[in-house]
C-alpha cells in the first residue's frame, strides 16, 4: 500500500462512526481524485508538546555548547534567556514561529537597550539552529530576524589625570598590584579572578591567561607592575599561601569573586573622586592606549584575547578627539 492509499484509507476510517457507506465511498473516490495530481511524503517525526521533551532538548543543546567551549557564565545566559522567551511567549519548541520571536524581541525593546535585545535574538537563533539541524524542528523561525542595530556609544576611557588619581588613591598594597595590572594587560573581570600565582613568570614579565572561550593566552606587564605585584606577594605570605593572585583576605584565602573586585575598584574610585569606575573601563583605557600609540590591530587584537579583528576595531578603536584637533590645526586652510 502506498502512502497515499494509506492516507485515503486513514481519513475513511477516522469518519466511519460518523458516515455511511455509500457517503464514505464518495469521499474516497473524491480524495482520489484531489491527491490524483500530489505526491505525498511523510512528516519528520518531531519530538511532542511534553514539558519533559522540551527540557531535554534544551539540555542537549546547552551540553552541546559547552562541548564548544562555551563558559559557563555564557552557558547560564544562554539558557536565562530561552527560558525567559518560553515563559514570555508560552510556546512550545515545536510551535514557536516567527512573529512569536518578534513580538518577544517588541517586548524586551521596551526597556532594554538594542545591544541586550539583539543578545536575546543571537541567542535565540543559535538555539534553534540547533533544533533544525538536530531536526526537532522543520525550521529555524529566527532566520528571518535580521541583526538588531545597536547604539553606538562611546564610553570614554579614563584621561591621564583620572589614571594618576586612581593610582595614588590605592592603599594598600592589592591595590596598587590590582590597578597597575589592570593598566598594564588590559585583562578581563574574570581572567583577573583566574589567575594563580603559578601562572606568573617574572624573568619574561608575563602570565598565562586563561580566557573566555578556553582559550589561553600569554601577556605581559611592565616593570612598575612587577615591582608591585612582588610587594603584594611579599606583604601577604605572612598570613596567606593562596594559589590565587589576588585571593581573598579572610579565610581559607579562596578566589575573589567578581562582586569583590568590583568593590575594590568601586573603594579606589570614590577615593580619587573618579566616576564610574570599574574593571571593565581599565581594559578600555589599556586597548584604546595601545591603538592610539600606534599598536597595530592584528596585534592588538591578541592582546585583548579577541576572536574577531571586528571586536577589537569597533569597541577599542575609534577616532581620538585630542589627535583629531591637532590633525586640524595642522592641516585646515
Amino acid at each position: 500500500m502506498n502512502i497515499k492509499e494509506t492516507f485515503i484509507n486513514s481519513v475513511t476510517l477516522k469518519m466511519q462512526p460518523t458516515l455511511d457507506c455509500h457517503d464514505l465511498s464518495i469521499l474516497q473516490n473524491a480524495l482520489s481524485d484531489l491527491l490524483a495530481d500530489y505526491d505525498l511524503t511523510p512528516r519528520r517525526d518531531l519530538p511532542s508538546t511534553d514539558v519533559a521533551d522540551n527540557i531535554e532538548i534544551l539540555k542537549h543543546f546547552l551540553t552541546a555548547k559547552k562541548i564548544e567551549g562555551l563558559s559557563q557564565n555564557t552557558l547560564k545566559l544562554y539558557l536565562y534567556h530561552i527560558n525567559k522567551f518560553f515563559n514570555y511567549s508560552r510556546q512550545d519548541i515545536k510551535t514557536a514561529d516567527t512573529n512569536d520571536i518578534r513580538r518577544y524581541l517588541g517586548h524586551l525593546g521596551i526597556k532594554g537597550s538594542n545591544s541586550y535585545v539583539d543578545d536575546a535574538r543571537r541567542i535565540l537563533n543559535s538555539f534553534f539552529t540547533f533544533c533544525e539541524n538536530e531536526e526537532y524542528i522543520i525550521r529555524n523561525p529566527c532566520r528571518k530576524i535580521s541583526r538588531i542595530k545597536q547604539e553606538k556609544k562611546m564610553e570614554k576611557p579614563y584621561s591621564d589625570m583620572e589614571i594618576e588619581l586612581l593610582r595614588e588613591a590605592c592603599v594598600t598594597l592589592r591595590e596598587k598590584a590590582l590597578v597597575s595590572f589592570l593598566l598594564s594587560t588590559g585583562c578581563r573581570r574574570d581572567e583577573v579572578r583566574k589567575i594563580r600565582v603559578a601562572d606568573i613568570d617574572f624573568g619574561e614579565r608575563s602570565v598565562l591567561i586563561h580566557g573566555k572561550g578556553g582559550k589561553d593566552r600569554v601577556v605581559y606587564f611592565s616593570a612598575k607592575c612587577e615591582l608591585c605585584l612582588k610587594d603584594y606577594l611579599k606583604s601577604r605570605a605572612i598570613k596567606s599561601s593562596s594559589e590565587y593572585l589576588f585571593c581573598s583576605e579572610r579565610k581559607p584565602y579562596g578566589q575573589l569573586s567578581n562582586g569583590g573586585l568590583a568593590r575594590i575598584a568601586k573603594g579606589i574610585g570614590r577615593r580619587a573622586n573618579v566616576g564610574n569606575v570599574h574593571l571593565h573601563r581599565f581594559r578600555k583605557w589599556f586597548g584604546t592606549h595601545m591603538a592610539d600609540r600606534g599598536v597595530l590591530l592584528q596585534d592588538l587584537k591578541e592582546m585583548m584575547g579577541h576572536s574577531k579583528l571586528d571586536t577589537t576595531n569597533t569597541y577599542y578603536v575609534y577616532a581620538n578627539t585630542d589627535r583629531i584637533r591637532t590633525a586640524h590645526k595642522r592641516n585646515a586652510v
